[in-house]
């Protein structure tokens, strides 16, 4: 297994579609704001279940662009290395948001990744590996039609952390930026994605995070790019399976 993922991080980098294009590229600018709340349910010191629910939507004008869901299981190994394995819905609304169409696209999506982490005393690295399987419901013109578009994507990202305060039992400050690059089986370049934010630690369960994404992605259907700026607020909590039994209860 790991040797798949190193051999895949391997493919985006060789990849010749990621090389200088010499076509013409059409590039349209856009603006997004995302709101997303995510918690952690520990099942055992070595496992966990993610969940997380986002809304993506347009803001000029503003307009609703993506609904999504996702659950994870995670699974860790070491202090190091995890991996995860998880599934996700997507309702996906046109790319234009001057569009008038109402059609609005279903997608499942799969997901398997490997996680390695270098942990210092004021900051932390990370590497990740995803393998993702998307099963894109079919359309023509405004109309959803039956069957799925199948499309299989590799990525890999490396992540950066700063520790502003740590030595607290709450209230913790980290610096977070993220740079990632995705490619289909078929390697065609898919997005770059670049990403910055600054997480807060209101309680011991509970962090708010406020951060910046700059994505530059390919249409699939060829010279045309999206050059996308987000903003981003995550709520993320984590809930302790364990119940606290007081002794005079026993």
């Amino acid at each position: 297994m790991l040797r798949y993922y190193l051999c895949s991080s391997v493919l985006l980098f060789l990849s010749p579609s990621l090389s200088g294009q010499t076509a013409e590229k059409k590039i349209t600018n856009q603006s997004f704001s995302i709101i997303s709340y995510a918690n952690t349910i520990e099942i055992s010191a070595k496992l966990d279940l993610l969940n997380d629910i986002q809304e993506r939507s347009f803001i000029r004008p503003f307009k609703q662009s993506q609904f999504s869901i996702r659950t994870q299981l995670n699974y860790s190994f070491s202090k190091k290395w995890n991996a995860l394995v998880g599934a996700a819905y997507y309702l996906s609304s046109p790319s234009d948001p001057y569009s008038l169409s109402k059609l609005v696209v279903p997608e499942i999506r799969m997901n398997q990744d490997l996680n390695y982490k270098q942990k210092y005393r004021t900051f932390g690295l990370g590497h990740r590996f995803r393998m993702e399987e998307r099963f894109i419901n079919k359309s023509i013109n405004d109309s959803l039609i039956v069957g799925f578009k199948f499309r299989e994507r590799l990525s890999y990202s490396i992540s950066f952390e700063y520790y502003l305060l740590k030595k607290r039992p709450v209230h913790n400050l980290t610096i977070k930026a993220s740079d990632g690059i995705s490619v289909y089986t078929n390697k065609k370049f898919d997005q770059n994605r670049f990403y910055t934010g600054l997480n807060y630690q209101i309680e011991k369960s509970i962090s708010l995070e406020l951060g910046y994404i700059k994505t530059f992605q390919q249409v699939s259907s060829g010279g045309r790019y999206y050059n996308r700026d987000m903003a981003s607020l995550i709520v993320s909590h984590k809930i302790n399976k364990k119940i606290p039994v007081d002794k005079k209860d026993r």
